[in-house]
């Protein structure tokens, strides 16, 4: 076992500072020197003096071999991988290099239909062709909830050369497929799995939790570490287990998706929050455990004001619920989550983390406290009786159209001659962009599709029943992105 109070690359920065180096290297600001007398005022002189560089002794993020690589095994041994890697460029990099590894040019990867847009931009890069899978939606809550594991049998059946899978869980509104069969699944195809585990990186260290991707049998598996474990934001790990990975392969792709002058602050702070997660987590995320049940508790007994918690579980795919979050609607207040979204900003300074039609998301985190929890409930109580009997509830049970024919892979969409056209023109063609409607949350199309009848028919209906959408430029569907000419 490894000493997790260790803090390698920090101590050895601390060092490299105190030994009074002339720095005649990048950034230009010289440890400080050269930053605005503001910003210096306001945080102080010590965090620019860590800006570093691939100084001697400080090891390289793209080869390391150092207090880098020694920072890297303590987080593996941490979250119990078999290797890990420092992202610079948050989960989003890890997600392009892990597609990049899994899968070639016009070979197969299967993708659920509501992954983050890094996803594509993996497809684009690495040439690889999706075969999406869709995942269950509970159409009363306008919820998207899991991938069944018996979904999943039936596209690799059907695709059984695909090269593997990216799953999310759990989702911004912490719903969980089950991952421990999605992975036997994809095993038993000999595909590599790929977790995009971005709010999930903390459940490692409590019980209480789901238990992680890494715990189940994850090849590769993406954290944003500061969503949830405290690092600065941008910084990310990614982590690998088992021998389906090729480990080479995949440190190439990093160093393809990272810059080659990677934040030594950043990196810094992934080696803190991971002590720290390592000898604390445990008791921080109890007390956080806690605090959320109780506020949901309360939630739960304000008229008109619903929250997701545990009890969503055991249908529409959702296998678990990671509950160290806060996701409450004003649906039935006739308040759209965007709505609700601004209006706590603006009336109660409370800010959230994302608005969509019908649900506000609170990312909690593990220093949240009693104060602030409350501060929350007293203003969702405020709201609630505000704004009762002003409008009609909203509602939301339409039927999702076909997953539409995919007539280029995301790739050949991306570098094809594209044009602008009007919504009213874009039946029939290849669509170069993501359309994605809230509710639900995942894209009616996505790129290198053609825009079938039922497609445009059903987005159309959104658009007039002034639904938000994800994708196209200004929320709305006043016009679109399609492939001019092919060839």
């Amino acid at each position: 076992m490894k000493d997790q109070k260790k803090t390698p690359l920090f101590d050895r920065i601390l060092d490299y500072i105190n030994e009074e180096t002339t720095p005649f290297h990048v950034p230009a600001h010289k440890m400080g020197k050269g930053i605005h007398p503001k910003w210096k005022d306001f945080a102080g002189e010590n965090i620019f003096k860590m800006d570093l560089t691939e100084v001697q002794g400080l090891d390289d993020l793209h080869q390391a071999d150092g207090v880098i690589q020694e920072a890297q095994e303590l987080a593996a041994e941490a979250w119990g991988a078999d290797s890990s890697y420092f992202l610079v460029n948050g989960t989003s990099g890890g997600i392009v290099a892990s597609i990049c590894t899994a899968a070639k040019q016009g070979e197969k990867i299967i993708v659920p239909r509501n992954s983050h847009k890094s996803t594509v931009y993996g497809l684009i890069v690495s040439g690889a062709v999706p075969v999406y899978i869709s995942p269950e939606i509970d159409r009363e809550k306008g919820l998207v909830g899991g991938i069944l594991p018996s979904t999943l049998q039936k596209v690799y059946r059907d695709n059984k050369e695909a090269k593997g899978m990216v799953a999310v869980s759990p989702t911004y509104y912490g719903v969980c497929s089950d991952i421990k069969r999605l992975i036997e699944i994809t095993h038993q195809y000999n595909g590599i799995f790929i977790a995009d585990e971005a709010h999930g990186n903390h459940v490692y260290f409590h019980e209480k939790l789901p238990k992680g991707a890494l715990f189940l049998g994850a090849d590769l598996c993406c954290q944003s570490i500061h969503k949830m474990s405290g690092s600065l934001g941008q910084s990310s790990i990614l982590h690998t287990k088992g021998n389906r990975v090729d480990v080479n392969r995949l440190k190439a792709n990093l160093q393809m998706t990272q810059s080659t002058s990677p934040s030594y602050i950043l990196m810094v702070s992934l080696d803190l929050a991971r002590s720290n997660m390592a000898i604390k987590g445990h008791k921080l995320l109890e007390d956080l455990i806690e605090l959320t049940e109780k506020t949901r508790k309360q939630i739960e007994k304000i008229p008109f004001i619903e929250v997701l918690g545990p009890s969503i579980t055991g249908i529409h795919g959702i296998a678990e619920y990671e509950p160290a979050r806060l996701v409450v609607s004003a649906r039935k207040l006739g308040i759209q989550g965007y709505e609700l979204y601004k209006l706590l900003r603006k009336d109660y300074q409370i800010e959230i983390e994302f608005g969509d039609y019908f649900y506000g998301v609170c990312i909690l985190g593990i220093y949240t406290t009693h104060d602030e929890l409350d501060r929350l409930v007293r203003a969702l109580k405020d709201i609630s009786m505000r704004f009762r009997g002003q409008k009609k509830p909203l509602v939301w049970n339409e039927e999702l159209p076909p997953i539409p024919p995919q007539i280029l892979s995301p790739r050949e969409a991306y570098f094809a001659d594209v044009e602008k056209v009007p919504w009213s023109r874009a039946k029939g063609r290849i669509i170069a962009d993501m359309v994605v409607p809230y509710p639900p949350g995942i894209p009616t199309i996505c790129p290198g599709e053609l825009i079938t009848d039922e497609v445009w028919d059903f987005l159309d209906a959104q658009s007039k029943a002034e639904r938000h959408f994800h994708g196209s430029e200004d929320g709305s569907l006043t016009s679109i992105q399609v492939v001019s000419k092919l060839g």
